[in-house]
């Protein structure tokens, strides 16, 4: 047919005209149905109506047919808003299909009432219910999957019902089927439209988090299960959960995924969303929203997820406004209250829980804490595989390597990751590996959120190749090599790993660099921060920062945690008699101990994502420092910084290694200028030399050899004698001898 078929949808308004459709004469006939029959119209993939044809003598103009149909019956192949505005679809004539009307023999339905109250009415009088149901349903001719929206009956007002939705009903493509007296109809469910609009049907995949998706099932689906034997037992069944985590690890995805596969209704607010500027109304808004829970529970399971909780109960202290005092003694109130409802479950997620006031954490409220800490390499493994599953196949190479280049990413960075791959990718057609070298190359590009958690942590190094200094590379990978891969060996022998290694030497050797690059290639997580960085004006400021770097290393775990400077602020007690100084030394000493490990973070009965954060065992915190005399005895203690690794000045063979990797992609007259050089620069550190050649190169450049064609400088020798005459070594014999003695005080473990 050439011309179109206009539709309006119309909304129904009584059982006078239920389920009507105003259909032309002439396109009832040319669709070959029959006056009073039914109709199915497709109005698209996923939304269509079932109508009974009621002809018009004439519904035509020059843009095609005109029909006017109720939208009081339709097919949604998702539970959307049945109170959606209206529309108008065009369509062809072959998209309406007459359909043969069949007596139902049975059908199985689930009813929505309007309120919670509604629900509550019927379970105390079901049988009564289901003869009035069995009435309304004469009413319409169905297909399965029908919804049918009933608000203007008067018999569905009567009884607060909103929508009945057809689950099952035995008819072909072709059928509609109508209710009789004698029709079976089985109510399979009964729901209000809040529940209804609060419950969560999409499940998704969660990388990593298998473990503690299945504890949380268990804690929330037991009490339901097993409700008269606690009940005649006397227990209270664990209902406060709280969620600790960094920004990003998959807090909230959780909790949704969690309510997806256990049917259950979801409350959830976040608290930035309650606090108001005025008396009394951040108090108000949360009681709202806490009923509300407590009224969907009354008619089945329901969680009461409450996001940033540590924006509604701050700890209090002496500086807290009175706003705050109030705000959280009514939150700590209403909580007490809503434990009292049997069906209902409380969760809280924070990513500071130094700042939640200690009687929300206490048993009673938020007994279970779980901590969720930065994925393993597994874990981002298992990540990855679930947002790149259109641009790496399952199970191939490119996933494991990519996860073990992102130490410290959680799955927010992750997605992150994956996403800008593909829009770099675009509709290119390229192979796995071409992939996992671009999201490789994206990931340097990304700083982890741990990172962005603390504003006092400093920036990765860059993983540079380092020339020279083979002696101490080795005894850092075998340091390394204990903390990684022999974890599980330390954890059988009940002995603890080495917890510290202090990298000293002259400066400019490259301490910092060598501790980020071997990093790097052993997949930890690197934190560094500059010892003066953790100094603050505040009182009491910088011991909170010092815990709180421990405390996002033991997120991360495994860590090497890099304090740089250390001699900054933590030098010896016996030169410095400051109480500030006393206090943030003793500080250091008591999170290298992990001495605040079960006060802050671990109460009650905890569940970990990982097991090894129970201690500070994955953490390894290296230190660097240019005068080791001036550290106080106690960090240099057997348990603390165990391990003293000299990093001397780069004799002639490291020296000639380091100006051969300098002048890499530089073009020189001859090789034997740098075995020169290495000969004259006796002293000289790794800084130096790289100042030396940069130097030679400004001076080519200014003279003219750079080729723009090849964007390659070409040094002279005469350039690089000069350079060097230039500079003069940094590293005398007495500052050596000096680290020397230091060595003879302490025993270095090789």
């Amino acid at each position: 047919m050439d011309n179109p078929v206009h539709l309006a949808c119309v909304t129904s308004q009584g059982p006078c005209d239920l389920q009507h459709c105003l259909i032309p004469i002439q396109l009832l006939k040319e669709i070959k149905g029959s006056v009073g029959s039914y109709v199915h119209i497709q109005l698209s993939k996923e939304f269509s109506l079932v109508c009974r044809a009621i002809p018009v003598s004439e519904a035509y103009c020059e843009i095609g047919y005109q029909l006017i149909a109720c939208d009081c019956v339709s097919h949604k192949s998702r539970d959307c808003d049945m109170t959606s505005p209206l529309e108008s679809y065009t369509l062809q004539a072959s998209d309406i299909i007459p359909l043969k009307t069949v007596k139902l023999k049975s059908i199985s339905v689930t009813v929505i009432l309007r309120t919670v109250e509604d629900v509550l009415n019927y379970r105390k009088n079901n049988n009564g219910y289901k003869f009035f149901i069995l009435d309304l349903m004469h009413l319409y001719g169905v297909m399965k999957g029908n919804q049918i929206k009933c608000t203007s009956n008067p018999l569905a007002k009567v009884l607060g019902i909103s929508r009945v939705i057809v689950e099952e009903c035995s008819l072909s493509a072709h059928e509609v089927g109508t209710v009789a007296s004698d029709t079976d109809v089985d109510i399979i469910g009964i729901e209000s439209e809040d529940r209804r609009s609060r419950t969560i049907h999409d499940q998704v995949a969660l990388g990593g988090l298998d473990k503690v998706l299945k504890y949380l099932r268990r804690l929330m689906v037991e009490p339901w299960l097993r409700k008269e034997e606690f009940a005649k037992a006397g227990v209270h069944y664990p209902s406060g959960v709280l969620l600790i985590g960094p920004p990003g690890c998959g807090k909230t995805s959780l909790v949704r995924q969690l309510c997806a596969e256990t049917g259950t209704c979801l409350v959830a607010t976040a608290g930035a969303e309650l606090v108001s500027p005025y008396e009394g109304e951040s108090e108000n808004n949360f009681i709202k929203v806490a009923q509300r829970a407590q009224s969907l529970s009354e008619e089945g399971p329901c969680l009461f997820f409450i996001d940033e909780i540590d924006s509604l109960c701050p700890m209090r202290t002496k500086e807290s406004s009175l706003h705050q005092l109030r705000l959280t003694a009514q939150v700590l109130l209403t909580l007490d209250k809503c434990r009292l409802c049997s069906n209902l479950m409380i969760m809280a997620a924070t990513n500071r829980p130094f700042d939640l006031d200690p009687s929300l954490r206490r048993s009673g409220r938020f007994e279970t804490e779980i901590l969720l800490n930065v994925p393993s390499a597994n874990d981002r493994e298992s990540i990855l595989a679930v947002h790149s599953a259109n641009l790496l196949p399952a199970g191939c190479g490119g996933l494991a390597k990519v996860a073990h280049a992102t130490p410290g990413f959680v799955g927010a960075d992750l997605r992150a990751l994956v996403d800008i791959t593909r829009a770099k990718i675009g509709e290119e057609s390229i192979n796995a590996d071409a992939v996992t070298d671009i999201m490789l190359e994206c990931a340097e590009r990304i700083t982890p959120s741990i990172h962005k958690t603390l504003s006092f942590i400093t920036a990765k190094p860059a993983a540079s190749p380092i020339g020279g200094l083979q002696e101490v590379k080795e005894k850092l990978q075998r340091i390394f090599t204990h903390h990684t891969e022999f974890a599980e060996a330390y954890k059988k022998l009940k002995l603890k790993r080495p917890r510290g290694v202090l990298l000293y030497g002259p400066r400019g050797c490259g301490k910092t660099r060598l501790v980020a690059s071997l990093a790097s290639l052993r997949g930890c997580t690197f934190i560094t921060a500059n010892a003066s960085h953790l100094l603050s004006p505040f009182v009491g400021d910088s011991e909170k920062r010092i815990a709180a770097l421990f405390y996002a290393a033991r997120l991360a775990q495994p860590t090497i945690l890099f304090i740089d400077e250390i001699d900054g602020i933590f030098g010896s007690r016996e030169k410095n008699d400051s109480s500030v100084h006393i206090s943030i030394l003793n500080e250091l000493l008591q999170a290298m101990d992990g001495a605040d490990v079960q006060a802050t973070s671990l109460q009650g009965a905890s569940q970990l994502t990982n097991s090894c954060t129970s201690d500070q065992d994955g953490v390894l915190v290296c230190a660097a420092t240019n005068n080791p005399g001036s550290l106080d005895p106690a960090l240099l203690r057997p348990g603390r910084f165990d391990r003293l690794v000299y990093v001397p000045p780069p004799d002639r063979a490291a020296r000639c290694d380091i100006l051969r990797l300098k002048t890499k992609k530089l073009g020189i007259e001859s090789e034997d200028i740098l075995e020169s050089l290495a000969d004259k620069t006796e002293g000289f550190t790794g800084a130096e030399l790289e100042n030396m050649i940069m130097r030679a190169t400004i001076a080519a450049v200014r003279e003219g050899q750079y080729n723009k064609d090849t964007q390659l400088v070409h040094l002279s020798n005469q350039q690089l004698l000069e350079a060097w005459q230039s500079c003069s070594p940094a590293v005398t014999q007495r500052e050596i001898s000096r680290f020397k003695d230091f060595e003879r005080r302490f025993s270095v473990v090789q």
